[in-house]
């Protein structure tokens, strides 16, 4: 487990540390006086757990973990502080413990055990692909499951949610956008029901956590899954950040097998198929330009093929 610890104290920090690293499969991959470092190196970073104290300038431990779990939703939280009357503050949160300062070594091993039992309920022991350019399909250790699902609405919500990237997205805002016809009321019931459907069609492979939902927000934990629309974006964001990494284009194309949920005629995926469509044809131009000025003809004809294959 790849913890970080958020503290504005030099020697809290060093403490809590030193008291981790006496756990088993636990690692402390970075420690942070700062808050708002902390913010920005953790998605590059990707903990699965995170210590924040609460009390720290600028950014406190309660507002930190809301920014983080915006960026991270699947990481845990704990809160740390000197002062226990913060406990009240916290319980509407995400975190899953209070530890009071200086931390006890006994407490944080009670902790640690009940995250790690928590974590261990996830999908992992499964092989969970989805595919989601061209035909949408869901593979359950190598098992097509996509035409098993109890409403079109069920299906169309698992779609929903891995265009959110693994991102919180409210209820309100689902509705909206699945049942745009229905007043809320009803749209809340119609969410309820749909979300249990989904729950219990990956229950019914013994995966727990998939689908979670706390404070009025739903998302995917989409950790332990390949998805071809999640690399898709890692791969583009990384050609963003060095353009003179054309094998990352390559992987890129490759995965784009047609238009996203090209087969399901979903009301709210119009301006996002476009936008890959014009991220796959702005691809395809750049390697067909780079190997035709190198002289590698034959990529470059590959290239122009899939290029033509997509105006068709």
């Amino acid at each position: 487990m790849k913890v970080i610890i958020v503290d504005d104290e030099y020697y809290a920090l060093r403490n809590l540390k030193n008291k981790l690293e006496k756990i088993a499969d636990v690692e402390v991959v970075a420690m942070y006086e700062d808050p708002a470092t902390a913010l920005e190196e953790v998605s590059s970073i990707q903990p699965d757990l995170a210590f924040l104290d609460i009390e720290m300038p600028e950014i406190d431990g309660i507002s930190l973990l809301g920014r983080m779990f915006k960026k991270r939703p699947e990481m845990d939280f704990v809160f740390t502080s000197a002062h226990h009357a913060y406990v009240s503050d916290t319980l509407e949160t995400k975190a899953l413990d209070f530890l009071v300062k200086p931390v006890k070594y006994e407490q944080l091993y009670v902790t640690l055990e009940k995250i790690k039992k928590i974590r261990s309920k996830s999908s992992v022991g499964h092989k969970i692909e989805m595919k989601c350019f061209g035909d949408f399909s869901v593979l359950i250790d190598g098992k097509l499951i996509d035409d098993n699902w109890r409403t079109k609405k069920t299906e169309e919500l698992l779609a929903y949610l891995l265009c959110m990237n693994g991102m919180y997205v409210s209820r309100e805002r689902i509705i909206h956008d699945l049942w745009p016809d229905l007043e809320m009321d009803r749209g809340y019931a119609n969410l309820y029901t749909t979300q249990y459907n989904l729950k219990k069609r990956f229950e019914a492979f013994g995966i727990q956590h998939l689908i979670k939902s706390r404070l009025g927000n739903i998302w995917l934990n989409i950790q332990d899954i390949k998805v071809d629309l999640l690399e898709f974006n890692h791969f583009s964001n990384s050609y963003n950040e060095d353009k003179s990494k054309m094998e990352i284009l390559e992987q890129m194309v490759e995965l784009y097998r047609g238009m996203l949920f090209e087969n399901k005629l979903y009301s709210w995926t119009l301006s996002i198929q476009q936008s890959y469509e014009v991220s796959f044809d702005n691809a395809l131009n750049t390697l067909i330009l780079f190997y035709r000025e190198r002289g590698d003809e034959k990529k470059a004809r590959y290239y122009e093929m899939k290029k033509n294959a997509l105006n068709q």
